[in-house]
């Protein structure tokens, strides 16, 4: 399914009023000069821009908002199912917050985020989701796959959906056991894989994907690795290099103080929040923003506050792309 004609309309969270601008007649300004000013909007501007006229929304097509995906910069954060409803909290990388109402995420849970994408369970349905274009596209669905609010469900995807050589892998544990299923699936195929490890109990914390391998990290430095050319599964332990010159993996766990920094620029109060993480791009070794998945821990059925760390981007896409 391609993306939906409307943008999603942000409101600020901290002013009660709108704000002033200057009105003026705006149909003097030349139609070819408004594609090259929506490509220089960041998210916010972007998604107001597009809500002015008819005219504007077509000229900013193909707008994505790259100026948001620097290097080093931190995630934004969406809030979503607090109440029960389609209405959600976004936080910006500075900590400005938006009141902005997502229909696809009432009742959704949010498996990975990378890159803008989100990868969704809604419904007995998993898909690709930006929430700032609409823009989604639906996966086949795993048979018996386990119910989202009974197990521990982590996601990778290798790269964006709308990439050829797209793979996406799924671990979650299966009902009331220490075994680990893996389902994955390649772009373009109509049914998913599925891989079993026996007696693993910790919880995955952060997972990323990097030169052809699936990882999924606990807190206790171990990791389980999937490759996609030999399509096995295997555990491994974490090492830590003590220099730069040495072959590593480019990628870091997020500290302790970066991740207080994070939730103090929230100014949430997250509670049983349970959250996805994601892997953020970075000069030397990208940084794994951890998943807390809270809600596990009093069992399914009661829907609750989640949230999901992103970078935020504007993805469009043809209407007629298919995974």
């Amino acid at each position: 399914m391609g993306s939906m004609d409307s943008s999603p309309v942000v409101h600020s969270q901290r002013s009660s009023t709108r704000d002033q601008v200057t009105t003026r007649e705006w149909n003097d300004l030349p139609s070819e000069l408004l594609p090259s000013i929506a490509d220089r909007l960041g998210i916010i501007e972007l998604l107001r821009f597009r809500g002015v006229c008819k005219d504007w929304n077509f000229a900013s097509s193909t707008a994505s908002a790259e100026i948001e995906t620097l290097p080093n910069r931190d995630p934004w954060f969406l809030l979503y199912g607090e109440n029960n409803n389609s209405q959600c909290t976004l936080v910006t990388e500075s900590g400005k917050q938006y009141i902005i109402t997502i229909p696809e995420m009432d009742g959704a849970t949010c498996l990975a985020s990378s890159q803008g994408w989100l990868l969704v369970y809604r419904e007995g349905l998993i898909f690709f989701f930006c929430p700032f274009s609409r823009a989604r596209i639906d996966l086949p669905v795993p048979t018996k796959f386990p119910p989202m609010g009974i197990s521990d469900h982590v996601a990778v995807f290798s790269t964006p959906p709308t990439s050829q050589d797209c793979v996406v892998c799924i671990i979650c544990r299966t009902n009331k056991t220490d075994d680990l299923e893996l389902y994955v699936i390649h772009r373009g195929a109509t049914s998913w894989t599925k891989h079993k490890l026996n007696s693993f109990p910790n919880k995955i914390e952060c997972a990323a994907y990097h030169n052809g391998v699936f990882y999924y990290f606990d807190n206790t430095d171990l990791m389980v690795c999937f490759s996609i050319k030999d399509r096995s599964i295997s555990l491994g332990k974490v090492r830590y290099v003590k220099s730069s010159n040495e072959r590593c993996i480019p990628l870091r766990f997020i500290s302790n103080v970066e991740k207080e920094d994070m939730k103090k620029r929230l100014d949430l109060e997250l509670g049983d929040v349970s959250t996805c993480g994601t892997t953020v791009s970075c000069l030397n070794a990208d940084k794994m923003v951890p998943y807390e998945n809270r809600a596990n821990a009093k069992g399914g059925g009661t829907r609750r506050s989640k949230g999901v760390w992103f970078q935020p981007r504007f993805h469009q896409i043809d209407k007629m792309l298919s995974w």
